[in-house]
């Protein structure tokens, strides 16, 4: 039997921090994503907020990260960051 692996696509999304804890840990991010109406067919765009994981990454408020889905590390943490992508301090 040959079993072939199945290779992961690794895709992370761009998101901007919003806030950071106290030790640095971790940071909330914001998704935005844009959602047309269906009926007027407007734009509008929408946000989801994140906690993540900065794994010892220097992140501050207004930074432009990368992220992943990794194991859930609390209850509402289950993302990392990859990358800072755009430093704003």
């Amino acid at each position: 039997m040959n079993i072939e692996k199945k290779k992961v696509v690794i895709n992370p999304l761009a998101a901007t921090v919003s806030g950071v804890s106290k030790d640095g840990s971790t940071a909330k991010v914001e998704v935005f994503r844009i959602v047309e109406n269906k009926l007027y067919g407007k734009r509008l765009r929408r946000k989801s907020v994140l906690l993540v994981d900065t794994a010892g990454k220097t992140v501050a408020i207004g930074d432009s990260v990368r992220i992943l889905t990794c194991r859930r590390m609390s209850a509402r943490k289950s993302w990392k960051v990859v990358e800072v992508t755009t430093n704003r301090s």
